[in-house]
């Protein structure tokens, strides 16, 4: 506390926001019965939906280093827009494609950032 690091920022916020989470969390255990009852019904959740989405998240994150930056933002914008978005195939595609570009000239051509390339180079 007397000499803090360039880690304490970014571990301050991230302690707020689970202790948030944890606030929420709580407030929605202790909901009377009533308004339990109430919103029960009125939220649909697609769990499959869900779960494709939370395991494109997932396989990003393994594929990032082997894949590249370019091939899985693309993929995962193709996953991300065709299955929650329900848009054609040449709109995805399209859409897709010129995102993962746009991400690729503003972070690595523009900010330098250094991210992997994948095995094939792109």
């Amino acid at each position: 506390v007397h000499d803090p690091g360039p880690g304490f920022l970014p571990f301050g916020i991230s302690a707020l926001l689970g202790l948030m989470a944890l606030g929420l969390s709580l407030k929605s255990l202790i909901k009377d019965p009533e308004t339990k009852q109430k919103n029960a019904g009125s939220r649909n959740i697609r769990w499959g939906i869900l779960i494709l989405v939370l395991g494109g998240l997932l396989c990003y994150g393994i594929f990032f280093k082997i894949l590249g930056f370019n091939i899985c933002t693309f993929l995962l914008l193709l996953l991300l827009l065709k299955t929650v978005g329900g848009k054609k195939w040449t709109i995805t595609i399209s859409f897709s494609f010129m995102t993962a570009l746009c991400a690729y000239l503003i972070f690595v051509v523009w900010f330098n950032c250094q991210f992997p390339r994948g095995f094939w180079g792109i």
